[in-house]
Parts: C-alpha cells; sequence; structure tokens
C-alpha cells in the first residue's frame, strides 16, 4: 500500500504510466468539474483568502493520484486540491513531500494541509473525510482475466517490494516475482514476463487505461482511505476541506475527478 514504503519510484513509473500514456489521456477525457460554492470564515481560511495562495503538501511520485508531468503537477489529487484552490479564490502551491515524511511528521510548516494516505503521524492534525478509498488491486490479461486473489495459485506473479502485494500474492499460492518498483511488475504482465502482478489499485487502473488488453480486479487487501490532513489549530480550514468535499461527493464532482483518471 502507497504508506507502507519510503521508495520514490518517481521516475520509473513516469516513464511506463505517464509518458507512454500522454496520447491516451487526451482523448475523450471529461472536463474539470466546476469548483465547490463554500461559505468559509476564519483566521486559516481568512489567510488564503488574503494571499491567494493555497499550499497543499503532497508525493509527487505516484501517478495517476499525484506526480509531475513536463515539470508540472499534475494528477487527481492536484486537480482537487486545485478546485478547493479556485473556491476559496487562491492559486495552488504543490509542495513535494515524501509520503514517509508525511506519514512521520505530520504536514510541513510551511504547507496549509497535505492531501493523501496520510497516516497519524507524530503530529495533531485533523482528516477530512476520505475522498478515495484506494486497495491492492490484481492486473492480469483480459482474456483469462484473474477475478480473485485466490485464483493466484500457480501463477508468476510480479508483486513490488513496498506495499501488501507481497503477502497477498504469497498467501494465495503464486510463484511470486518480487520487483522494486510497482512500474516494473505492471509492466511485466504487459510484456507477457508475468500472468499477473498484484500493487496499488490506482497504478493498475491507470496502467490498464493506457494498456488495452488488460484487466483490474479491484478491492484486494487492505482498504485505505484517502484524506486531506488540515493542522488541529486550523479548525476553519478543516470545516472548509470538510464542506467542499460534501459538496463535490454529493454534485459528482468527484466522481468526474475520478473518471478523469481512470479511477
Amino acid at each position: 500500500m502507497r504508506g507502507s514504503g519510503a521508495i520514490r519510484y518517481a521516475v520509473v513509473v513516469a516513464a511506463v504510466l505517464t509518458l507512454s500514456g500522454c496520447a491516451a489521456r487526451t482523448a475523450q477525457i471529461p472536463a474539470m468539474p466546476a469548483p465547490p460554492h463554500v461559505a468559509a470564515r476564519g483566521p486559516a481560511v481568512d489567510r488564503i483568502r488574503r494571499t491567494r495562495l493555497l499550499r497543499i503538501a503532497a508525493d509527487l511520485s505516484y501517478p495517476p493520484m499525484a506526480y509531475r508531468q513536463n515539470g508540472t503537477p499534475t494528477g487527481f489529487d492536484v486537480e482537487l486540491a486545485t478546485l478547493l484552490a479556485e473556491s476559496l479564490g487562491a492559486r495552488l502551491r504543490v509542495i513535494d513531500t515524501p509520503i514517509a515524511v508525511l506519514k512521520s511528521g505530520g504536514i510541513p510548516p510551511d504547507a496549509d494541509a497535505a492531501a493523501g494516505a496520510i497516516g497519524p503521524g507524530l503530529i495533531p492534525k485533523v482528516a477530512s473525510i476520505p475522498y478515495y478509498v484506494s486497495s491492492q488491486a490484481i492486473l492480469s490479461p483480459a482474456r483469462g482475466a484473474i477475478t480473485a486473489a485466490g485464483r493466484l495459485r500457480g501463477l508468476r506473479v510480479a508483486v513490488p517490494v513496498a506495499g501488501g502485494g507481497v503477502d497477498i500474492a504469497r498467501r494465495a499460492g503464486a510463484n511470486v516475482d518480487v520487483t522494486a518498483l510497482p512500474a516494473q511488475a505492471l509492466a511485466a504482465v504487459a510484456a507477457g514476463r508475468a500472468q499477473a502482478a498484484v500493487t496499488d489499485a490506482p497504478l493498475a487502473l491507470d496502467f490498464a487505461a493506457i494498456h488495452p488488453g488488460l484487466h483490474v480486479t479491484g478491492g484486494v487487501g487492505e482498504r485505505v482511505p484517502l484524506v486531506i490532513d488540515v493542522p488541529a489549530n486550523a479548525s476553519d480550514l478543516a470545516a472548509f476541506v470538510a464542506a467542499a468535499l460534501h459538496e463535490l461527493d454529493r454534485d459528482g464532482g468527484l466522481a468526474t475527478l475520478r473518471a478523469r483518471w481512470h479511477l
């Protein structure tokens, strides 16, 4: 799972998942939803409105959630944060922060909030409602798709070393090939070197969307809610984020963002 490893794999993941899929991302992409309309006041919110800047910490090594494309931050988390910024009349600044740092140290002092699957950490903070629930997933050829973890028994299964996929595949009785990076495990399936791969669902879904003939079975293993964390002393900003996410969920904005990123 995303929060289980501190390995930074932006270069390889971007090469496999992003550069090869640029053309696919430009076709039939739903338009961005409208920003939420939330009336919020308070010290933290007023400062963001006054400076016209919302600073969000995110790990930019995790496509399709947050990564760099041609040097510019993009992804599901980035677009969600952009909508929050627009709702406050602000522009967005993404502060690239490794997920391990976010988990161990909380929200960086130069950030207003943090997006991603962030653990309790050491600094008090308030987590929003989940805006996406991730899990492990199985990537396999669409012809003869693997639809349950139990069907991995005896198969050649590529699994990245970080995350819960190794345990899932081994418990199922698969012949496990441990790779350094998720992108390598996914590419092994596309190239026919493995019969399946087990890795984070967003990575698998993104890869399948730009590589025809592959199937993703999600909901495998632990479910991990992705949230926006706000410092405990910024209760007004936490209330704004909660209300904004609720509106985006109710009005279909979150569903549109998921469709834009194949989630």
